[in-house]
């Protein structure tokens, strides 16, 4: 199921960025020259003001835009915030009612009238599926969300949501990279090829510790891919990222920086086709021992 560009632009870090409108604008638009057009975004990025800044810099964009991008959002965290001073503990909510008003807060913050995806942010133990369709329903049949998915979640928790909604979710956002390669192990990827999704892999760089590294999983996996570098010409970064695009389930990389160029690597690795062998060479750096 195809239904987002294979770079994803996450805005999770927008404020560190320190962008005014009308760059932000200018990012988006450059992002979509690139063939970026998938927007990840969450209710609780910036402390509950990252859609926010990003809306001021959409809203200057032409209203032809909009259905040439997909605009992705994720609800279900309440964090400790001055902006909720009665909250005395972080937990999650996913509620009909939270899910509701969390879309309507994020289409007035974003400054749109549909999300083209809603994900759940995380996994709660008081998640009752039944009323989560429910939600979805009301979003769905008023056309403030055109499809849904699923953050963090396991296996068997996207299949006790998927039970009770009737539409196919649409996919799920997990940590994968060269260092964090559980998602090959764990019935992840499996899961995505048997429901037919493409997952979004969050913190493809290892949350950029590829490039510093200091535990032996990390200069084992950094000197693998220094090497290949190398060899071939192609910086680590957009290699780290062909490593993630060779996986069956062709996983949608979420690209977490406000620099063009950095964004740029990551189009590049869509036309690098990852050396086979080489491709086990990482993997065996990164897990520590060949496979058996």
């Amino acid at each position: 199921m195809t239904l987002f560009s294979p770079i994803a632009h996450g805005y999770w870090r927008l404020l560190d960025w320190h962008l005014r409108p009308n760059e932000i604008q200018n990012l988006i638009l450059k992002g979509l020259d690139l063939g970026i057009s998938t927007l990840d975004h969450a209710d609780i990025y910036g402390d509950y003001q990252g859609e926010a800044a990003f809306g001021q810099g959409f809203k200057r964009l032409p209203p032809s835009t909009r259905s040439q991008v997909q605009l992705v959002t994720k609800c279900g965290i309440h964090l400790i915030s001055s902006s909720a001073p009665a909250r005395k503990v972080k937990h999650y909510d996913y509620r009909a009612a939270h899910i509701i008003q969390s879309v309507d807060n994020s289409l007035e913050r974003l400054g749109t009238d549909y999300l083209d995806a809603l994900l759940l942010h995380r996994p709660s133990p008081l998640l009752q599926p039944q009323e989560v369709a429910e939600a979805f329903e009301q979003l769905y049949q008023a056309g403030k969300v055109r499809g849904f998915g699923l953050s963090n979640f396991s296996p068997s928790q996207w299949d006790v949501v998927q039970r009770y909604w009737h539409q196919p979710l649409w996919t799920q956002q997990v940590e994968i990279s060269p260092l964090q390669t559980d998602y090959l192990f764990n019935g992840g990827q499996d899961h995505a090829l048997a429901h037919a999704y493409s997952p979004m892999a969050w913190s493809p760089l290892g949350g950029g510790r590829l490039f510093q590294p200091k535990t032996p999983q990390e200069q084992r996996v950094f000197g693998a891919f220094q090497t290949l570098s190398q060899e071939c010409g192609i910086p680590i970064d957009t290699l780290a990222y062909a490593w993630l695009r060779a996986l069956p389930s062709k996983p949608i990389i979420l690209v977490g920086s406000g620099k063009v160029e950095r964004l740029k690597a990551a189009t590049e690795a869509l036309s690098f086709t990852f050396p086979y062998e080489a491709w086990f060479h990482i993997l065996e750096a990164s897990r520590g021992h060949a496979v058996a």
